[in-house]
């Protein structure tokens, strides 16, 4: 199987500054660019100044060797690689959607994280994970591209074989590596299932009811006048708010009129979770306040 191992160094505007490109064992491509259009150099992350790439090539003299890499490679890591892939992308090399990507990072929550209760969208700096499995990965060293590139592959190294230490010596390197990807893709989903159930929390507030949406049972049942539990908070809450609309106080928000059919329609509601329905009913109560239902 031909893995590679990649990290990208580009600018405000993402345009191209440096690229490293590893093997399974060494480094294979390596090669600074003089940007075109650069607006924020972005020096205090990556270091590179505009006097260290003034002689240097455009990425689109330098694309066809790149280009070719990529044609041969079964299999692309890296750390956080999907930021590395959408810049190669818009700098316009071809067929990274079709590539098999396995992200070091996700393997680091998968075996690792998920121990600790991380969450796999809050996973640490490469130089934390490095140091964590024992890599010995100082914050001086980090940030040109070939170093980041190497350390991304030691931890590539370690965690996979980790994860084949269980497996069966027939199985092959390609057949391991889907499987733990769909593993990744499954414990994900049930990482943002899990995240995803709560309480409706209905309290008094004088003549009015207040309404809430909580990830965690109330605590202080005393001052909960009803609290029903769901599958999915983020549907419940655009429902919930869109049934009452209408019953809103003007200019408390959250804040309802409610009669006893109202209270009685809380009560009985139950949802089913569905990954696609959460995910669109997220986005939008996360904008309530601009949004009108």
């Amino acid at each position: 199987m031909n893995i590679i191992c990649l990290d990208a160094e580009f600018a405000d505007n993402e345009e191209l500054l440096e690229l490293s490109i590893f093997n399974r064992e060494e480094e294979v491509y390596h090669s600074y660019y003089k940007p075109e259009n650069i607006e924020d150099w972005r020096t205090d992350i990556h270091h590179i100044t505009p006097e260290m790439v003034m002689k240097c090539p455009s990425f689109s003299s330098q694309s066809t060797e790149v280009q070719n890499i990529i044609n041969k490679a079964d299999l692309i890591t890296g750390f956080a690689v999907d930021n590395d892939l959408r810049v190669l992308t818009r700098a316009a090399i071809n067929g990274l959607e079709d590539k098999i990507v396995l992200d070091v990072k996700d393997m680091y929550w998968f075996l690792k994280g998920r121990k600790t209760e991380m969450s796999p969208y809050s996973v640490p700096s490469l130089i934390i994970c490095a140091n964590s499995l024992g890599i010995d990965f100082k914050e001086m060293d980090a940030h040109s591209a070939s170093v980041d590139t190497s350390y991304t592959l030691k931890c590539f190294h370690l965690l996979l074989n980790e994860y084949k230490a269980d497996k069966e010596d027939s199985i092959s390197l390609s057949e391991i590596v889907k499987t733990l990807i769909s593993e990744i893709e499954d414990a994900k989903a049930e990482f943002v299932a899990e995240g995803a159930k709560g309480y409706i929390r209905v309290l008094r507030a004088g003549e009015y009811f207040k309404i809430k949406f909580s990830h965690l049972e109330a605590e202080d049942k005393q001052r909960v006048f009803m609290e029903i539990e769901v599958e999915d908070r983020y549907k419940a809450e655009y429902e919930i708010r869109k049934l009452l609309k209408k019953k809103e106080v003007p200019g408390k928000f959250g804040m309802y009129k409610l009669t006893n059919k109202h209270l009685s329609d809380i009560r009985n509601y139950r949802n089913i979770y569905d990954a696609d329905e959460s995910a669109w009913c997220k986005k939008i109560v996360r904008n309530l306040s601009r949004l009108s239902l």
